[in-house]
């Protein structure tokens, strides 16, 4: 909707003809058929257009016709511009008079007129042109400045102003305060220019308190930007950290340990923890319930489908509370998992000359004795979802003694067989390594190659 205004004038003034236009005698410059008459000045104010918030716009005259075709006189006028705008005949730049140009401070319709008169002051009927200013798409960025410390009683400026819109749009905005210590008895009503760019507070107590802040560019609003007064006289803050935000791998068990042990206290005092849940995945009836402690650090949560779920924790020195952190866990689902990699190392060799006795040019010879090998699985990964592997050795013909079947690592056992003399007896066993995660398993195998050469020693 468009608030029409008392039209503006726009004294636009083009180059003068060099001589007088004939109304009687000259052809109209857009009709050049033989003997046709000059009607007089044809204002032209070009084609509607578009256009974004805060872009530069400019109008085209330049089609307007005198008689002779010389040079017109441009009279252009604001004829209504958007109910918001504060746009005049002031703020149009008129270097080039055919082409004057504005910047639009508001979405909605900007109408203008254009007269153009020939030198013996001959004006035409006025033209109009409609330029259509709207946002095209993205959400305003709130930003509400950063977080800040301040002295009870102590007056603190919010500033938003490096909130932004993606099409420049002018923006409105909305400051609020969101959170509030027990000691407070303040509220938004408090919160003084909340709908400026830099707003203040007077924090009351010695505590936490959180604003929040949302901007408008006259079609949809912004996303909230929260930030955090820490209140205190002395006494610094402690900072919480509840983690780091990540997707966790499908085999995650669903009673969950969170960690805030890197909290601190810049003065080293005690700290208390409280933790609680921001946001659970639709379907989720998690809550702060699902927590075996909320006050431990290492706060144990019962998840109970996969999903995006968002923490808060705050910690206290038993004088102030810190700032809140927020971590954000991302449960992924067991159909996601990636099957580990196993690796049962390389393949192993044993070699043994057992002694052999003659009599009469027949050899008796040692029996090979049992040898063993350690086999080493511990190359086997799951480089995608980084789950520990729980693993299995096994021989399918039993020869073999297998010492720790579900170890990474195992010494394994050959039987004892005959020898015979400068005759190489190769027995062979393939042994195999199933490594798994919780959901799926990765085979790889690795043979031992036993040599045995009885030998007679001079």
């Amino acid at each position: 909707m468009t608030l029409p205004r008392t039209p503006s004038l726009l004294a636009l003034v083009g180059l003068a003809l060099a001589t007088s236009c004939n109304t009687n005698n000259d052809k109209n410059p857009a009709d050049d058929s033989p003997g046709a008459q000059c009607n007089g000045p044809v204002a032209d104010a070009g084609p509607d257009a578009s256009a974004a918030p805060g872009g530069l716009v400019t109008l085209d005259g330049s089609g307007s016709t005198v008689c002779d075709g010389g040079s017109p006189t441009y009279v252009w006028t604001v004829e209504s511009v958007p109910t918001d705008s504060a746009i005049d005949a002031g703020d149009i730049s008129v270097a080039d008079p055919a082409h004057p140009s504005f910047t639009p401070d508001a979405v909605g319709a900007y109408v203008f007129s254009l007269a153009v008169s020939d030198a013996v002051g001959t004006t035409s009927q006025a033209d109009l042109v409609v330029v259509n200013v709207s946002s095209s798409s993205g959400k305003p960025i709130a930003n509400c400045g950063g977080n800040l410390t301040a002295d009870v009683n102590e007056r603190v400026d919010l500033d938003g102003s490096a909130s932004s819109d993606p099409e420049g749009a002018a923006l409105t905005y909305s400051w609020a305060l969101s959170a509030k210590p027990d000691c407070s008895s303040l509220d938004s009503t408090d919160m003084f220019n909340s709908n400026s760019a830099v707003a203040s507070l007077v924090p009351d107590c010695a505590a936490v308190f959180v604003v929040a802040l949302a901007v408008s560019d006259g079609e949809v609003w912004s996303d909230t930007s929260y930030c955090s007064i820490t209140v205190g006289s002395g006494n610094q803050a402690p900072v919480a950290d509840a983690g780091t935000s990540t997707a966790l791998s499908p085999c995650t068990e669903h009673h969950y340990q969170l960690n805030a042990y890197g909290s601190y206290d810049p003065e080293g005092a005690a700290l208390t923890y409280q933790w609680s849940v921001i946001s659970v995945p639709a379907g989720s009836t998690a809550s702060d319930a699902s927590f075996n402690d909320r006050t431990l650090p290492n706060a144990a949560f019962e998840w109970d489908i996969p999903g995006e779920y968002t923490f808060n924790l705050q910690v206290n020195d038993g004088t102030q509370s810190s700032p809140p952190d927020v971590v954000v866990l991302t449960f992924r689902d067991v159909s996601e998992n990636t099957p580990p990699i196993a690796n049962a190392g390389e393949d192993e060799s044993i070699t043994h000359e057992p002694d052999c006795e003659t009599s009469s040019y027949v050899f008796t010879c040692e029996d090979c004795p049992e040898e063993d090998v350690t086999l080493d699985g511990t190359a086997s990964d799951d480089p995608t979802d980084g789950d520990d592997l729980q693993f299995h050795w096994s021989e399918s013909s039993g020869e073999l003694t297998i010492e720790s079947p579900d170890s990474a690592t195992t010494r394994v056992v050959t039987p004892s067989f005959p020898s015979t003399y400068n005759v190489a007896e190769v027995r062979s066993w393939t042994v195999e390594l199933e490594a798994s995660d919780c959901a799926d398993s990765d085979t790889d195998t690795v043979t031992v190659t036993y040599t045995c050469t009885g030998s007679f020693g001079s």
